[in-house]
């Protein structure tokens, strides 16, 4: 059953973090760093993606010694809220930051995709050296009785205890020291199962540095009206004529199809065999891609331009996941492809950190 402990987070010393927060390291380009260095001297891209190692350890420690970032006083949990736009619809994605005893994959707790070496060898330096959870990783839970949901509720009356606000997005934080409210969730959560939706490479980290140590983790129930999943497309970087023609082995034409194949300014809409008894996603990859070199686009305008101006050979338009068959992945332990959803939006670094101590590490 997974665990889930209250913990003493440390966190800016202001109200207003607008300034001080970022995205998570994965998805800020090089040159997007130095424009949240100029937001603010204390702005978390210099813990999350420093020049080096050290100087992300030694910022720390001087923060904490100036009071820009102070440590809480009672074991808590963090309610966050996110509210934000996309495609002229408007979302709010509510969940908690816990920290989550980590186990190997299968027990209680499931990975959805498989993962790339490099950033678990950058995460793991980082936190060898800082000792820090920077950015936490990303996990769905069942609420079905809406257990948390009426809690949120009912806290969300409060002034939250620090906030942020973009163009793209609003954000809040409330803390939660409650020990009735820590221990209903608690509860909830024994009798549950944890789905990492984002953050494999840094719980894979975590987990092989502490053996069975507390992640910082952001906690959302999968019937959370404000979770997004957005699909991430497939730019194929070898391909030939043979192989469209082997398409047809593969898949059926169908106007509802599974994926779209654009090849040479020709559009092929196909479903997956209905003897499939698995996702699509990992019939596209069992077949059509097995082995191939790809690279991944958020746009599907920009993943058929790449094609059309002969960048690349092929590209590949996918769905996104739905709900349902997430919690297909737990049920059946499947392990997806890389890229197989994309949460939207990330979830800020900088509403809290947390030091690995020796509480955090057993």
């Amino acid at each position: 059953m997974p665990i889930i402990i209250p913990f003493r987070a440390i966190r800016y010393n202001k109200k207003n973090i607008s300034s001080y927060i970022c995205p998570p390291y994965d998805i800020i380009p090089k040159e997007k760093v130095r424009t949240f260095r100029g937001r603010n001297l204390y702005n978390a891209v210099r813990i999350e993606l420093p020049s080096t190692y050290f100087n992300a350890k030694r910022e720390f420690e001087r923060w904490k010694k100036k009071k820009i970032l102070i440590k809480d006083e009672l074991p808590s949990f963090y309610l966050y809220e996110q509210k934000f736009c996309f495609k002229n619809k408007k979302y709010t994605r509510t969940g908690f930051f816990t920290l989550v005893k980590t186990e190997k994959f299968g027990k209680s707790i499931f990975p959805h995709e498989k993962t790339h070496l490099g950033p678990k060898k950058d995460r793991l330096k980082l936190l060898k050296t800082t000792k820090i959870n920077t950015s936490p990783i990303f996990c769905l839970f069942s609420d079905n009785k809406n257990i948390f949901k009426r809690i949120a509720r009912i806290i969300k009356n409060k002034p939250p205890s620090s906030f942020s606000k973009s163009a793209e997005i609003s954000e809040k934080m409330w803390v939660i020291n409650d020990n009735k409210i820590i221990n209903i969730l608690k509860n909830l959560l024994k009798n549950n199962k944890i789905l990492i939706a984002d953050g494999h490479h840094r719980y894979e980290t975590f987990y092989g540095f502490t053996r069975g140590g507390g992640i910082l983790t952001f906690l959302c129930p999968f019937e959370d009206k404000g979770l997004l999943i957005l699909p991430t497309h497939r730019l194929v970087k070898e391909w030939t004529e043979n192989e469209t023609r082997k398409l047809q082995d593969f898949f059926r034409p169908d106007k509802k199809g599974d994926f779209n194949f654009y090849i040479k300014n020709k559009m092929f809409i196909l479903k997956v065999p209905r003897k499939f008894r698995g996702l699509p996603i990992e019939y596209l990859h069992l077949t059509a891609l097995k082995n191939k070199n790809l690279e991944y686009v958020k746009d599907k305008h920009e993943a058929v331009a790449k094609v059309k101006n002969s960048s690349f050979p092929a590209a590949v338009i996918v769905k996104p996941l739905s709900i349902e068959e997430l919690k297909l992945v737990v049920k059946k332990k499947l392990l997806l492809p890389q890229k197989s959803t994309y949460f939207y939006p990330k979830v800020s670094t900088g509403i809290v950190f947390n030091e690995i101590n020796a509480d955090t590490r057993k």
